[in-house]
């Protein structure tokens, strides 16, 4: 399996620029229905992933966004991203930790996701298709 076949492109894929303001953020974040979405710069590089659960914590913890911007809320610790050519191993030990995991290229620019359902229906479909059955 190769990542780059998984692959959502960037065009098909929901992401928040990270200088918006995090109201400005959250009110895309919620238009978008997602529950994590990639957060990039205006020059398209990987900045890490928003949730729901950042958003919420922020605002229980200060009582308040004010001043910050989405970058300040991404976390790219819990999403680290992956290249295109990365090991189907790596892929997978990240797949398994969440939703979907983020491709960038070699110069850290956001290509896309793979998603955890699109990796399932892959092995799905490669084991109902296996020769030796």
């Amino acid at each position: 399996m190769n990542t780059a076949m998984l692959l959502k492109p960037k065009g098909l894929v929901s992401y928040i620029y990270g200088d918006l303001t995090a109201d400005e953020g959250l009110r895309e974040f919620i238009a978008g229905g997602y529950t994590a979405v990639p957060v990039i710069d205006r020059e398209g590089i990987y900045l890490g992933v928003v949730s729901e659960r950042d958003f919420l914590y922020r605002m229980l913890d200060s009582g308040s966004m004010e001043g910050l911007t989405v970058s300040d809320l991404a976390n790219m610790a819990r999403f680290e991203a992956v290249t295109i050519d990365a090991p189907v191993d790596t892929l997978f030990s990240r797949i398994v930790e969440q939703n979907f995991v983020p491709v960038v290229d070699s110069r850290g620019i956001f290509s896309g996701i793979v998603t955890r359902r699109d990796v399932l229906m892959r092995m799905e479909y490669k084991l109902s298709h296996r020769e030796d059955k």
